[in-house]
């Protein structure tokens, strides 16, 4: 499978029923896609101190984030590797822009985020979108990928 096929795999089943969730002894979940179990996003564990403090986190009420990291896989092997801000004092994730000085989040990213964001807070889609803060923190992106 090539890496743009797998991504419109993924902008296809962007929902939580898309999704079979299972944690590990550590507590980390891993994401299985219901289509193709080939393909899953997996939790790596996370540095002891991870708050972090920038001009996209410190854009919420609660200006406490942390750095969470994501392995995108493809039959046990490391397609990508996925920075996320848990923001607003763990409300939602949003990706980190490859270039802090720039606020474009590209493509894969954000659809890597906005899953993991709507299987975390289950709800999500249904009473509010992941888009509101993406834009609550000033990033761009396009719209259209988000389905």
């Amino acid at each position: 499978m090539k890496y743009h096929e797998l991504l419109t795999m993924l902008r296809e089943n962007m929902h939580p029923e898309c999704w079979v969730s299972s944690r590990d002894n550590e507590g980390l979940y891993t994401y299985t896609l219901r289509e193709n179990v080939g393909v899953s996003l997996v939790e790596l564990p996370q540095e002891e101190d991870s708050k972090v403090s920038n001009e996209f986190t410190e854009r919420f009420i609660n200006e406490s984030a942390y750095l969470r990291y994501y392995s995108l896989k493809y039959n046990g092997s490391t397609v990508k590797s996925v920075l996320l801000f848990l923001v607003d004092g763990g409300r939602a994730f949003i990706p980190s822009p490859k270039l802090i000085d720039k606020n474009y989040i590209h493509d894969d990213d954000l659809i890597i985020s906005v899953i993991v964001d709507r299987l975390v807070f289950d709800s999500r889609y249904e009473s509010e979108d992941t888009t509101r803060y993406l834009d609550r923190a000033k990033l761009a992106y396009q719209k259209s990928i988000i389905k």
